[in-house]
């Protein structure tokens, strides 16, 4: 319950409407509520090293595309829960991995042995057919 009485209210709101009013406030106003607590994140989950390179790509399509956790779980229907735990305890279902990366607009593909890098991406933008083995 507010204590103030509705003139108090009405001088309150008449100062804001006055600081907005300045020249470019709402532009810096804007700009703080990008740069606050909802965004710190963005860009900047950390994997572990012995992450599996599958589920450390994940984590870095997240990063490029500037996603966290809890947007790729709205959009896909895989748990947040879920898929944390994919950095440190369980290895990810092949559909649940799609599904993230679906929304990230990438796809899981299958390359030659020895083109993926440490990241979980192609190192090469054209592999090469591998050699049959004998």
């Amino acid at each position: 319950m507010s204590r103030r009485t509705p003139e108090q209210r009405a001088r309150q709101a008449a100062v804001l409407a006055d600081v907005m009013a300045r020249p470019g406030m709402r532009e810096k106003t804007a700009e703080a509520a990008r740069a606050g607590i909802v965004n710190r994140h963005r860009g900047l989950i950390e994997v572990p090293t012995h992450t599996n390179p599958v589920v450390r790509g994940v984590f870095e399509a997240m990063n490029r595309r500037l996603r966290t956790q809890n947007e790729v779980s709205a959009a896909s229907g895989v748990h947040v829960s879920v898929i944390s735990s994919w950095k440190y305890r369980h290895m990810p279902r092949l559909d649940l991995i799609e599904a993230a990366l679906n929304t990230l607009d990438f796809e899981l593909a299958i390359v030659p042995r020895g083109h993926r890098g440490p990241d979980g991406f192609l190192r090469d933008a054209d592999p090469e057919e591998p050699e049959p083995r004998s």
